[in-house]
């Protein structure tokens, strides 16, 4: 207990000093933007247009070690953290080689690009597909230093529909949402959400504030904000024969968008060491919420 101690307070004595340090954005014009603090890599955001979307990789813990994964060869349309939907008016925006009707989330600009305290990005994006512009998406993710607790990401996107009515559905792919790919050491990890359901079975579409997933030492928490349509929305969540996670607010239903609506959600990300704390991470819900 403590060897533990020591261990955990020289941990959060390390995490204090990167707090204490400025977050440096950087623009690598047309690739991507790197964000560090204290000299760590805490995310990078990629946008480039050889891309098939825009995504979060790496995503790492405090050290700078990746909890991501970037086109593995199984499923190469998996890129790190992204926001994406595979079924939008019949389009795929999630798969990319699978055999469908495929349309990109390509980068436009970025209205926002500032360190400090905290990194903010914000950038808007055009959801096409054979010459239609379905959606223009506006993404703002801000990352404090890290504290404590681990690395935050506050991520919202808002979408609106602007040429014609939009349909975000769930169909076969219960998935779609805010979706992370873990790196190969955590596949086979373990979950627990805000209800404190502990198996993969019955926390894979159980609406809850956060679910969290950890493996190989590491963890990332997805929390789901009161703001959200149908809060608390459902997790989707697996570990077998890899490990994935999304924040899938169209699990059971679709989302309907007439022409000029649009639709918010805002997710919390936070990456950690160790297991989940869940009073860690109801205290982080409650602090988060108020904001």
């Amino acid at each position: 207990m403590q060897t533990r101690r020591l261990f955990l307070g020289a941990a959060a004595g390390a995490m204090r000093h990167v707090r204490a340090e400025a977050v440096e954005v950087r623009d690598i014009h047309g690739q991507k933007v790197t964000v560090t603090c204290g000299g760590v890599t805490l995310f990078e955001y990629s946008y480039s247009r050889a891309r098939p979307k825009t995504y979060v990789h790496p995503l790492c813990v405090a050290d700078g070690t990746p909890v991501t994964l970037d086109g593995p060869e199984d499923h190469v349309h998996h890129r790190g953290l992204m926001a994406a939907w595979s079924e939008v008016n019949g389009i795929d925006f999630w798969g990319e080689v699978n055999p469908a009707r495929h349309g990109s989330i390509v980068h436009q600009r970025f209205e926002r690009l500032k360190g400090g305290a905290a990194a903010e990005i914000v950038a808007v994006n055009h959801w096409i597909a054979e010459g239609r512009l379905l959606l223009v998406e506006r993404r703002t993710i801000r990352a404090p230093a890290p504290d404590s607790d681990g690395v935050w990401l506050d991520w919202t996107t808002e979408l609106r529909a602007p040429n014609e009515p939009v349909t975000l559905a769930a169909g076969q792919h219960v998935y779609n949402g805010l979706g992370i790919r873990f790196t190969k050491p955590m596949d086979g990890g373990e979950v627990l959400n805000s209800n404190g359901t502990p198996t993969i079975g019955k926390a894979n579409g159980e609406p809850a504030r956060w679910c969290a997933y950890a493996g190989a030492g590491m963890g990332l928490a997805f929390f789901d904000h009161p703001g959200n349509p149908r809060h608390p929305n459902a997790f989707f969540v697996m570990n077998n024969a890899f490990g994935y996670m999304s924040a899938a607010p169209t699990f059971r239903q679709p989302f309907n968008l007439p022409v000029k609506g649009s639709i918010r959600f805002r997710w919390g990300v936070l990456t950690f060491r160790g297991t989940p704390d869940a009073r860690a991470l109801d205290r982080r819900f409650e602090s988060w919420r108020k904001s």
